[in-house]
């Protein structure tokens, strides 16, 4: 599998110039290594895990960015407001001779241990250090990912509940959040086709993993819950059937996920709707 360091350098994320047609709320997102938005990647991941949830010692990190080792063997993804600011981030790390931050904590189920071999890693990645804005939490019980599991999120192509009649300054906030989280995982989902990522590993909240079960993102348990970074279970999702689930169940947020990817990386039931 290609290293961090094999790919090339994307164009950088940036504003919006007037008169420019936006995606919806004005979100971009993007692969941000060697670009800008890196370091505010990391400040913003600082800002979360190191002074909101307190997770993380913050006088281990005196520049206020928060890395790790494995951030080397990641791919870096941001998601930019329209006015240049970043919103949320998440990393993708791929296989490396140091492993996966998730088998420093997480316990495996007996029949899932043989996950813990390197070589069965091969083109694996995970999923970690999502992060978004407080200026995009601001209810008290959105938690570490901006998102409250009730009615907000229904089960439809853009995830918004279009009964719910919230008010005019409630609505950017109560809409962004799917945007943010589903802009984050189109971003992985598209770098994980790129780098022949088969399978995902992630440790995650329950509250986010409900609302990823709405957009048909099926991760199972792979061990027991525990605190790591607050209560956490590990999951794995096999990349190839969450495709095939959104593509059944969520057209088009499917067909959201396939926009800029490369012809030859869409699934062939997709590029020949007669193939099974």
């Amino acid at each position: 599998m290609a290293t961090v360091m094999d790919r090339e350098t994307p164009t950088p994320m940036r504003a919006l110039t007037p008169g420019e047609a936006p995606r919806p709320w004005h979100f971009n997102f993007s692969v941000i290594d060697n670009t800008e938005y890196l370091s505010e990647s990391f400040a913003l991941r600082y800002e979360v895990y190191c002074n909101e949830r307190e997770f993380l010692n913050r006088d281990l990190y005196p520049t206020k960015l928060e890395m790790d080792q494995y951030d080397h063997h990641a791919i870096h993804l941001g998601g930019i407001n329209q006015d240049g600011v970043m919103i949320g981030t998440v990393r993708l790390v791929l296989p490396s001779s140091i492993g996966f931050p998730l088998f420093e904590h997480c316990e495996l189920f007996p029949e899932y241990k043989y996950l813990a071999d390197i070589k069965a890693q091969q083109t694996f990645a995970e999923i970690s250090r999502l992060a978004i804005s407080k200026n995009y939490r601001r209810r008290q019980n959105d938690g570490l990912y901006g998102l409250a599991y009730n009615n907000d999120f229904e089960n439809t192509g853009s995830g918004e509940n279009r009964s719910q009649s919230p008010t005019s300054d409630d609505v950017p906030h109560r809409r962004s959040k799917p945007e943010i989280i589903l802009g984050l995982y189109k971003s992985l989902y598209q770098a994980s086709k790129r780098q022949g990522v088969t399978h995902w590993f992630a440790a995650m909240e329950k509250t986010l993993l409900r609302l990823l079960h709405r957009f048909h993102f099926e991760f199972i348990p792979v061990g027991p819950e525990l605190d790591y970074y607050g209560p956490v279970v590990p999951y794995i999702a096999t990349v190839s059937e969450v495709e095939e689930a959104v593509f059944r169940h969520s057209p088009e947020l499917f067909a959201d996920f396939m926009t800029g990817l490369e012809p030859e990386l869409i699934p062939a039931y997709a590029r020949n709707p007669g193939i099974n």
